[in-house]
């Protein structure tokens, strides 16, 4: 595997195992080291400019390899019309030291030699590639999950506090209430020791 090959390898492991960190359930406890990493992430991913500059770089590269392995593919593709042929299988490019069954499989070993890699380098660029699109719309996800969640949680605190403040209030009324009945009651009880007294 050619450098730039063994670069988009590593780069498409450590996308997969921090696709991995970010997908993966988590108790609560540890909630709050993933809200820091996400917004880690997300500053990298998105405001830094230096990161971004690098980032879409390296995408152009990784892009330009997968459509170049594409097209190595689609060249394989073509000459195999010529290996079924047997056009390729001839002895004018060895000695005589190989019979024509063995000249055959040395040509078809070749080309499915470099059917492979070519096979191989496009999956690997085409998974860095999807990748690089699923991290991103993950990390924006997160993001949003993790701001509604705050804001729920913001919610059920004042709601907490307006229901201790209405039931206060409520209390404060019934209170209010009761000592206006208990003097009504004691105005009328006034008032009808008073009618008695006048009888």
């Amino acid at each position: 595997m050619s450098i730039y090959f063994a670069f988009v390898y590593f780069l498409l492991i450590s996308e997969m195992v921090l696709f991995l960190a970010l997908i993966l359930p988590l108790p609560s406890k540890v909630t709050p080291l993933k809200k820091h990493f996400v917004r880690t992430l997300n500053f990298i991913a998105y405001t830094n400019e230096t990161t971004k500059i690098v980032s879409r770089s390296v995408f152009v590269f990784i892009f330009l390899m997968f459509v170049d392995s594409i097209k190595k593919l689609q060249n394989i593709s073509l000459t195999s019309s010529t290996y079924r042929n047997n056009e390729l299988f001839s002895s004018s490019s060895f000695k005589n030291d190989y019979t024509g069954s063995q000249i055959e499989a040395l040509n078809k070993n070749e080309f499915y030699r470099e059917k492979f890699f070519a096979q191989r380098n496009m999956y690997l660029t085409g998974f860095t590639l999807f990748l690089c699109f699923l991290i991103l719309r993950t990390i924006h996800i997160t993001n949003e999950l993790l701001d509604s969640l705050a804001i729920k949680k913001q919610y059920e605190a004042t709601k907490n506090d307006i229901n201790v403040d209405v039931a206060y209030l409520n209390e404060h009324e019934i209170k209010t209430k009761i000592a206006d009945y208990e003097e009504k009651i004691d105005n009328l009880s006034k008032k009808i020791l008073l009618e008695d007294e006048n009888i």
